[in-house]
């Protein structure tokens, strides 16, 4: 009996060998392209730029497999729909319908961006010599529109002629923009049971909170200082930016609240979402070190 489990488990061992060794092969037979991430939206707010830019370029960034090339290679790119799926079950809690739902918003080509087949966006379509790291740079346009509304741009990464494509779960990422001051990246985020230190330090997102800490950066630091994704990936490395300003967009918030003009007006205290009375008000966690 011994005999034969020993059997079997040199059996499975290399069985699963192989398919480690097929996988790795697959991944190894061509240069492929890939996202280095998969999962979250990538942010992106025209409101940092002069009101004069009508364009910018956003990176997201990319791997290579199979090593880097002595020359450039080329990228292809498409973009795709998203959509929400729902799914209804039963009293045994078996999934009995499912409903497929557009998501809204989605960018037009050429009014939110430069088409991918126009020659200043395939010019960006490139992985540099010598790189397996790189970036997909795409060219955003300051469309009146974004002014009053964010729009999605979902985006694939497709075979070239010099590139195949690497692991599906990293081939798609959407990019969400508008003219408009936007949660920043890092803002909140969750690793296992552990909060990304922004969110410990900042609590809750929202807009008017987001007005207030520029006005505080911008009064003390300096007029351009921005509190956007650079800001909260600085923050999330070293907490102790966080402890620092969280004090003083504490004592701001005091101030603002306890104005007099304001307190008249309604716009103290001040809620996340101004226009409604009964929405939740600003606030920032106190209990954490």
């Amino acid at each position: 009996m011994k005999k034969i489990f020993n059997l079997l488990t040199v059996i499975a061992c290399l069985s699963i060998t192989g398919c480690q060794e097929e996988e790795a092969l697959l991944f190894q037979d061509v240069a492929r392209v890939q996202f280095t991430s998969g999962v979250e939206d990538y942010p992106y707010s025209f409101i940092w730029l002069d009101k004069s830019q009508e364009s910018a370029i956003v990176k997201l960034p990319i791997l290579v497999t199979g090593g880097p090339a002595d020359v450039e290679r080329t990228l292809k790119v498409t973009q795709v729909e998203e959509y929400n799926v729902t799914y209804e079950y039963d009293n045994k809690g078996y999934v009995v319908d499912s409903i497929v739902t557009p998501i809204e918003n989605p960018a037009i080509s050429g009014v939110h961006y430069v088409p991918f087949d126009d020659s200043e966006a395939k010019a960006l379509l490139k992985v540099g010599a010598g790189v397996v790291k790189d970036s997909l740079a795409i060219i955003l346009k300051r469309d009146a529109s974004l002014a009053t509304g964010k729009v999605r741009l979902r985006l694939r990464l497709e075979a070239s002629d010099d590139l195949e494509v690497g692991e599906s779960k990293y081939l798609e990422r959407t990019i969400v923009f508008s003219d408009m001051l936007e949660q920043p990246s890092g803002w909140y985020y969750k690793n296992w049971y552990t909060y990304s230190p922004a969110y410990s330090y900042l609590g809750n997102y929202s807009v008017p909170k987001h007005e207030l800490m520029i006005r505080v950066l911008q009064r003390l630091q300096s007029s351009t200082s921005r509190v956007d994704d650079e800001w909260i990936a600085k923050g999330n490395a070293d907490p102790t930016i966080f402890v620092y300003w969280r004090s003083k967009f504490v004592e701001e918030l005091d101030a603002f609240n306890n104005n007099p003009e304001n307190i008249e007006s309604g716009a103290a205290p001040l809620r996340e979402d101004p226009n409604n009375p009964s929405s939740a008000l600003v606030t920032f966690p106190t209990k954490v070190q």
